[in-house]
């Protein structure tokens, strides 16, 4: 039976508002699928795309972007730097194997929808599939849009608020696209959601090496992936993390041997609590207290803390296959990246003693920071490439090696 738009529940809540969205136990997560209910997809300026709703018939609102990752689902899905956005996989197929539950970098789906060309159920086996992932989460996908298009409109600039909600598909234009377009215009702007409070840890935890210990490391959670932390774990670092609003002066009480900035979601520049106490642990580290490593929003909070501004990118980076050059040694890796915005080339950053370290070999785009002292460096980029390469990995190698010194 065709489902009316009068059956499906409303916006799909963020992560941070329901409960743990799926059990690690694949035997746990229902088998069962929604049925594929006619939808659509409604941008703010008017444009409509048509599909079917797959793993849980709710509406969802977001930012849409795109991932050019051709594997990787599970990571990408449950990665805390995509909280407020429907995301467009660019990849013609999805699905097409099962996820297992180490794969996974947190414990909730943090996209509010997904938008497919095509979704495949994987053969039976260990582990679950996609749909059922996104299903235990209550999270939408919207199957049968022309997603290389989709992503053509976006590169061309269309503003990118968006609705995804059921709609009978005989009908063009009908009230269900007049309505979602209007949902659209009106939902808040990623810009002004403050996605960080929402996915980064509350209370500190300790997280111990995988083998022998060789430092201590803090790490402050912005929104971190388990991969990330994995990649200092398995290094020997006993990492202590801690939230968000951590000062500096909460930093040195642990008399850490590195300090680590966390990727996260959001807009950097909305964080004045954070970019003062990142000023303040920088100043420390220049002065020769412990080197610190920002990764991503880490790197952003480290440029704004210098004084430099920040700015979003036409349409960010994201996927497992962007080129970064080291300007030092002309060395490129091709590796994951996650982000909106991006940091300016400002005089302010030379005049607090930073040179780029990295750049995008696509737009120019700075991808990593040093400070002449050498006791604080940042990457734009993620060197632990969930999914996507490790060619970058020896960033992790550097930093450890200065904790040990």
């Amino acid at each position: 039976m065709t489902q009316t738009v009068s059956q499906v529940t409303d916006t799909t809540p963020a992560a941070e508002a329901r409960p743990a969205s799926f059990s690690i136990r694949a035997d746990a997560v229902a088998t069962g699928t929604a049925p594929h209910v006619p939808a659509l997809l409604a941008l703010e300026g008017g444009t409509v795309h048509r599909g079917r709703l797959r793993a849980a018939t709710v509406a969802a609102a977001g930012d849409l972007i795109f991932t050019t990752a051709a594997s990787g689902w599970g990571e990408i899905v449950s990665d805390p730097s995509y909280a407020g956005q429907i995301l467009v996989l660019t990849h013609p197929m999805a699905g097409n194997y099962r996820i297992d539950a180490a794969e996974l970098e947190s414990d909730r789906v943090h996209v509010r929808a997904l938008v497919v060309s095509r979704l495949l159920t994987p053969p039976d086996g260990a582990g679950i599939s996609l749909e059922q992932l996104l299903a235990s989460a209550g999270v939408p996908i919207l199957e049968g849009v022309d997603t290389r298009a989709l992503t053509l409109e976006i590169r061309r600039g269309v503003r990118r608020r968006a609705v995804i909600r059921s709609a009978p598909s005989d009908a063009t234009p009908s009230p269900e696209e007049l309505r979602a377009v209007a949902e659209a215009a009106e939902s808040p702007t990623w810009e002004s959601v403050d996605h960080v409070a929402a996915v980064a840890a509350r209370e500190p935890r300790l997280v111990p090496p995988s083998g022998r210990q060789c430092a201590r490391g803090v790490l402050v959670d912005y929104g971190v992936k388990r991969s990330l932390l994995t990649a200092f774990t398995a290094r020997g670092l006993e990492l202590t993390v801690l939230p968000p609003d951590a000062t500096a002066a909460d930093v040195a009480a642990r008399d850490p041997d590195l300090i680590i900035l966390s990727p996260g979601p959001g807009d950097p520049s909305r964080m004045a609590a954070q970019i003062a106490a990142v000023g303040e642990i920088a100043a420390r580290a220049i002065a020769g207290g412990p080197p610190v490593l920002g990764i991503c929003l880490g790197h952003q909070l480290l440029a704004l803390a210098a004084g430099a501004p920040t700015r979003r990118l036409a349409v960010g980076h994201h996927g497992g296959n962007h080129a970064v050059i080291e300007t030092a040694t002309g060395r490129v890796d091709i590796g994951a990246h996650n982000h909106e915005i991006a940091v300016v080339e400002d005089p302010a950053l030379h005049a607090a003693g930073y040179v780029v370290s990295h750049r995008d070999l696509n737009d120019g785009t700075v991808e990593g920071l040093r400070h002449v002292g050498g006791r604080v460096a940042s990457v734009q980029f993620h060197p632990e490439g969930a999914p996507g390469p490790i060619d970058a990995a020896r960033v992790f190698d550097l930093a450890v090696e200065r904790a040990r010194s």
